[in-house]
């Protein structure tokens, strides 16, 4: 599967947050796993396109605020998984 194929049938069909299509609808339409469909939409991101995500699913967006929504949301994941390493190396 060439990752462009995902990334252009978002752009064509999945434009705002009412319209995200979820990691499983994804993963059924290109033969991915859900860790598939993640690991395509983190490179699709790390090359500059906005997939943008919510609990909603994933959707292409240019716009600012989703862009800017998706951003903190990622963060917070971050932050998160940095809490739960800084406590695990506590322990050692």
């Amino acid at each position: 599967m060439d990752k462009m194929d995902l990334l252009e049938y978002l752009q064509a069909y999945h434009k705002t947050e009412d319209e995200a299509i979820s990691a499983y609808e994804l993963g059924e339409l290109f033969n991915l796993d859900k860790r598939g469909v993640r690991l395509v939409v983190t490179d699709l991101r790390a090359n500059g396109f906005t997939v943008c995500s919510s609990n909603a699913g994933y959707w292409y967006s240019e716009d600012e605020a989703d862009v800017s929504k998706t951003i903190r949301r990622l963060q917070a994941q971050i932050n998160g998984t940095q809490r739960a390493v800084d406590g695990m190396r506590g322990s050692l």
